[in-house]
């Protein structure tokens, strides 16, 4: 028994001595892992703060250059302001047997050459001078300064521009969506519109209700002589004109205003040497626009639909205490229904611009068809029926337009 006991014993020492080795050749090899990823860890903090240092010294030295001081003797063609040209010509034919009308005759016609010249003066203001160059001669069509912050949110034009009564009458004619101005803004506001010399100050007002709003007042000369007094001035014409703009959905928006406007037409100077001065008398005019524009923001490129429609009214005091009350107004729906193809069709009805007119009317069908060739150049052909109780027979006209623009403010409405 003793015998046997003793290998036994001498064997368990000798694995537990074989298993004691076995850990502390693992817990060496653990302790040498340990030491080489100290060092590793070191080394990287130390590149990591020489990297720095570099980057450190690099931008001290940057500082350090010597700083070059430039003239701008070649860059003074950044001071030219930029210049443009939009021209506008049509062909066209008055359908009766005559060829022509009281106003017109068929064939090719040029109607005007517009030259734009505009420049940014200083951070404060910039400037606009709008040339027209008709077969009658040039005329001085608009010329403005306007700074854009006279007070918060408060922008001021001072000069010759065409007024903000309603939303067309602010635009050029070469930038219509139709050939021309409608029927009932030509002959209530006078054939060239509302175009006047003398201040406009717009207020960016405060949003509420998820809306934009904007309040414009302009005071001007009464220099249109349709309405106000003409060559001679009567100042001031009063006009104020509240829009309101708001998104109805994430593709279409819907804005309207208001417009009122307020002036005297009496004479009070010299006319043609000799002293005039008549008794006061007033011309009071309103007005409401409507626009709705759907454009999907995903296909804009390709689809749209605008409808437009204002309205306006005038009452004009003339001597012997006559006056005259007129209204009228025009909508249209146009749609683009490919990249270059835009088309729709206006409405227009009016009284006639005179006394004792209760009864009397004229209205307008304007259907047309726009094709953009580019961004340049456009050609739109337009039919017109007119007809009313206050001319003989109805008129019927066929135009085809071409309207073409070249520089940086291609086709601007204003």
């Amino acid at each position: 028994m003793q015998k046997m006991l003793i290998p036994t014993i001498v064997l368990s020492l000798f694995f537990i001595s074989q298993v004691n080795a076995q850990d502390s050749t693992k817990i060496s090899l653990l302790e040498q892992r340990l030491k080489v990823l100290e060092k590793k860890i070191e080394q990287n903090e130390l590149e990591k703060i020489m990297k720095e240092a570099e980057s450190l010294a690099r931008e001290q030295k940057a500082e350090k250059k010597t700083k070059v001081f430039k003239g701008g003797q070649r860059s003074h063609q950044a001071l030219n302001p930029e210049i443009s040209l939009a021209s506008d010509a049509y062909g066209q034919y008055i359908m009766n047997k005559d060829g022509f009308n009281e106003t017109s005759r068929s064939g090719a016609h040029f109607r005007v050459a517009e030259l734009q010249i505009q420049s940014m003066l200083d951070p404060f203001s910039k400037t606009k001078v709008i040339l027209e160059f008709k077969p009658e001669g040039v005329e001085f069509a608009e010329g403005y300064l306007t700074w854009n912050r006279v007070l918060p949110n408060v922008s001021l034009t001072a000069g010759k521009f065409r007024q903000q009564f309603g939303v067309v009458n602010r635009w050029h004619a070469h930038a219509l969506d139709q050939y021309e101005f409608p029927l009932a803004l030509t002959t209530i506001l006078g054939g060239e519109g509302l175009n006047q010399m003398g201040l406009s100050f717009d207020w960016f007002m405060p949003s509420f209700l998820k809306s934009a709003n904007n309040l414009t007042l302009q005071i001007t000369n009464g220099q249109n002589k349709h309405l106000f007094s003409g060559e001679v001035f009567s100042f001031p014409a009063t006009l104020l004109h509240y829009k309101n703009f708001r998104d109805l959905s994430r593709n279409s928006y819907l804005e309207f205003g208001f417009t009122g406007m307020l002036g005297r037409n009496d004479v009070r100077g010299y006319v043609e040497g000799e002293r005039v001065y008549q008794s006061t008398r007033w011309t009071k005019l309103a007005g409401f626009d409507l626009s709705f524009l759907w454009e999907p923001v995903d296909q804009a490129k390709y689809k749209s639909l605008q409808w437009r429609s204002e309205f306006y009214y005038a009452d004009k005091e003339l001597p012997g205490s006559e006056h005259i009350y007129a209204w009228g107004g025009y909508t249209y729906t146009e749609y683009k229904f490919g990249e270059r193809w835009q088309g729709g069709v206006r409405f227009d009805y009016t009284q006639p611009f005179q006394v004792n007119n209760d009864g009397l009317h004229l209205y307008q069908v304007v259907p047309y068809l726009t094709w953009w060739q580019s961004h340049w150049v456009k050609l739109r052909l337009q039919y017109n029926y007119l007809d009313g109780n206050t001319i003989s027979k109805p008129d019927h006209v066929l135009r085809l337009q071409i309207t073409w623009a070249a520089g940086p403010h291609k086709h601007e409405r204003y």
